[in-house]
């Protein structure tokens, strides 16, 4: 049996693989918000790798409700910080929405007394969608400034709009 902090389970090898796997992917994603030259989606990609790492020591750390108190915590702050964002442009109200989702479920599970793998399970897509959607974000400004420097007149619809900043 190993521990990582204060979690000891026979599967360490197996944690530290899906901590390698979700590492790799949050720093895809933050790369790639540096790479689209967008200040909100590189603050959403820090803000959302920070919380990461932060909720995955209090993951190891804490065992069990109170695990879920932190992640309720974070996420909070979270949808807070996108809800103001999303007050000057259209990129963040799905994160908003994402995480107003997560501290319903987590409420809602914790009060049921559902089972806390399949609560983890849920909570891990809902990690990969956001993050997800950030490279997605990220990819479109990359194609939109692309696409711009190729016309002779400034786009002015929607897609401008939507990656501004």
């Amino acid at each position: 049996m190993g521990c990582i902090l204060n979690r000891c389970t026979d599967q360490v090898a197996g944690d530290l693989l899906v901590i390698a796997y979700y590492a790799t992917f949050v720093l895809v994603a933050v790369g790639l918000s540096y790479l689209a030259q967008s200040r909100s989606i590189r603050t959403a990609a820090s803000l959302i790798g920070i919380a990461w790492a932060f909720g995955l020591f209090a993951f190891f750390y804490l065992n069990g409700p109170s695990y879920f108190l932190v992640a309720v915590m974070l996420d909070t702050i979270l949808a807070y910080h996108f809800w103001r964002m999303a007050k000057a442009q259209l990129f963040a109200a799905p994160l908003c929405l994402i995480f107003l989702f997560e501290i319903a479920f987590v409420t809602f599970t914790q009060a049921v007394g559902f089972s806390t793998f399949w609560t983890m399970f849920v909570l891990n897509r809902l990690f990969e969608l956001t993050l997800l959607y950030l490279i997605g974000c990220s990819f479109f400004r990359i194609r939109i400034m692309r696409l711009q420097k190729k016309l002779k007149e400034p786009i002015t619809d929607w897609r401008v709009r939507f990656v501004v900043g």
